[in-house]
C-alpha cells in the first residue's frame, strides 16, 4: 500500500476484490425530514460561515438552514446515501493528524466513525461517494508514513461490515475523487498516471482501467448521471475550472459554465435534470444550481464564508 502527506495536487474538491455480487439496488423510502416543502429535494454542503468547516442542510431555495455538525476540527464533503437516510462525511474531529470518514443520520444524529486511524503515520480519508445500493462507499485514501512521501489511492468500504477494499495501488501517481457509476459496475476517478489529471473508469469485475479524457490541464470530479448516459466533471482545459459534461464513454464533450472564476464539484440531482456546483464568480465560494444543459444558472447561498461541495438529499 502506498504512503499519506506531502505531495498534495491542486485539487480541492480525488488487488481488486469482486464486489458486484454484493451490490444490489435497495428501494428504501426517505425518513421524515429529508425533503423540503412540496417534496422538493434538499441540499447538503459544508461551510466555514461559523468559523470552521461544518456540514449544513437546507431547502433548495436556501430556507430552513440547519447546522448538522458543530465539533472542533473540520467536518466536510458530505455525501447523501441514495435512500436519503444517511450522510457520510470527512472529519478531523479526532485530531488534525488524520481525516476519517463518519456516518450520521440525515438530521445530524447518530454520528459514528466508519474508517479507523492508522497505527502509525498519517491518513486522510475523504472525497467519499455512496454506491447506488446504499451499502458501499468509495473514497480517496491518502497515506504518509513517518518521514515518507504521500500517496493517494481509491478504496471502498462496506458500511455494514466495515470491510475495506483497496481498488487502486499506484505509488507513483495520484488517484483521486472517486464516484460509483449509476450501474454499480465501475468507479470513476481522476489520476495523473499518464502525466496530467485525466478521468478514468475502473471496472470492478475485471480491474481494468480505461482513460476517458485526454486534454491539457486538469479533468476532475467526475459524476455519472442517474441514467448512466452522461458524466459531469470540472476541467481547466480552457483556463479556469469550468463545468463540462460528456457521454459515458468520454465522447461528445460540451461546456456548461463559462466565466472567469472557478466552477467546481458538480453533482446531479436524483432525477438527472439539474446540477449543483460551487462557484467563485461572485467573490467567494457560493452554491449554485443549473439545468442539466447549463441553462438557468441560479445562486443558492449568500454568506461571508465558503460554501462548497453541495449534494442532493432525495425527496421522499
Amino acid at each position: 500500500m502506498g504512503a499519506v502527506v506531502g505531495r498534495w495536487p491542486a485539487l480541492v474538491c480525488p488487488g481488486i476484490v469482486v464486489l458486484l455480487a454484493t451490490l444490489s439496488l435497495a428501494a428504501v423510502a426517505c425518513e421524515d425530514g429529508g425533503s423540503g416543502e412540496d417534496g422538493e429535494p434538499r441540499i447538503v454542503f459544508y461551510s466555514d460561515r461559523d468559523g470552521d468547516d461544518d456540514v449544513y442542510i437546507m431547502n433548495l431555495d436556501g430556507t430552513e438552514l440547519d447546522h448538522l455538525t458543530n465539533e472542533p476540527g473540520r467536518d466536510y464533503e458530505a455525501d447523501t446515501s441514495p435512500d436519503g437516510r444517511t450522510l457520510v462525511f470527512a472529519s478531523q474531529r479526532d485530531g488534525p493528524n488524520n481525516s476519517l470518514l463518519y456516518l450520521m443520520d440525515i438530521d445530524g444524529s447518530n454520528v459514528r466513525r466508519l474508517t479507523e486511524p492508522p497505527d502509525e503515520g498519517r491518513v486522510i480519508d475523504d472525497y467519499a461517494h455512496w454506491s447506488p445500493d446504499n451499502r458501499h462507499i468509495v473514497f480517496q485514501r491518502t497515506t504518509s508514513p513517518e518521514g515518507g512521501f504521500p500517496d493517494a489511492d481509491i478504496w471502498m468500504v462496506d458500511t455494514e461490515t466495515g470491510e475495506e477494499t483497496q481498488l487502486t495501488n499506484t505509488p507513483d501517481s495520484w488517484d483521486s475523487t472517486p464516484s460509483v457509476s449509476a450501474g454499480e459496475k465501475s468507479v470513476l476517478f481522476e489520476s495523473d498516471r499518464d502525466g496530467d489529471y485525466e478521468i478514468h473508469r475502473l471496472d470492478l469485475a475485471s480491474g481494468e482501467v480505461t482513460q476517458l479524457t485526454d486534454s491539457p490541464g486538469t479533468d476532475a470530479e467526475a459524476k455519472e448521471s442517474p441514467d448512466g448516459k452522461s458524466i459531469v466533471f470540472s476541467t481547466t482545459r480552457d483556463g479556469e475550472y469550468e463545468i463540462h459534461v460528456m457521454d459515458a464513454d468520454g465522447e461528445n464533450v460540451r461546456q456548461l459554465t463559462d466565466n472567469d472564476a472557478e466552477d467546481r464539484c458538480a453533482q446531479w440531482s436524483p432525477d438527472g435534470t439539474r446540477i449543483t456546483f460551487y462557484s467563485l464568480r461572485d467573490g467567494d465560494a457560493e452554491l449554485y444550481v443549473m439545468n442539466a444543459d447549463g441553462r438557468e444558472q441560479a445562486r443558492l447561498t449568500v454568506s461571508p464564508g465558503r460554501d462548497e461541495v453541495p449534494d442532493w438529499v432525495p425527496a421522499s
